[in-house]
């Protein structure tokens, strides 16, 4: 079982940054609801993993963009939002993100219970 939460948890993150740097944030969020619902994980399982997933690819993507960028975006838009500092803007950046993978995840999560108890209920038999 603990396989399982390990293995949905990497194929989140790695699916994360490969989007992230590609597509817009809420694909990010499109692709935990897809292997949360695939990966047979509970509910809660499912929002715990989506949610460090999209944390720990934002955070680690908020990071390095802040390295490689010459106009300081990030500081900027702290000043704009009332003087928050570079640090702030980054814990802000993960907060946002682990909501969004902890809801996409319990989406996924229900989703794939829903599928599944479905499945599960009737049975495939065979026509005489």
């Amino acid at each position: 079982m603990k396989t399982r939460i390990i293995i949905s948890f990497l194929i989140m993150v790695a699916g994360v940054v490969c989007l992230g740097f590609f597509t817009p944030w809420w694909v990010a969020a499109i692709w935990i609801v897809l292997v949360a619902g695939v990966s047979k994980l509970s509910i809660s399982q499912s929002m715990l993993a989506g949610g460090f997933a999209i944390g720990l690819a934002w955070i680690a993507m908020a990071r390095y963009f802040s390295l490689h960028d010459d106009a300081d975006i990030i500081s900027k838009t702290g000043a704009l939002l009332g003087g928050l500092s570079h640090q702030l803007m980054m814990v802000i950046t993960l907060v946002i993100a682990f909501i969004t993978g902890v809801l996409s995840g319990w989406l996924g999560g229900a989703l794939g219970s829903l599928i599944l108890k479905q499945t599960d209920d009737n049975p495939v038999t065979e026509e005489k």
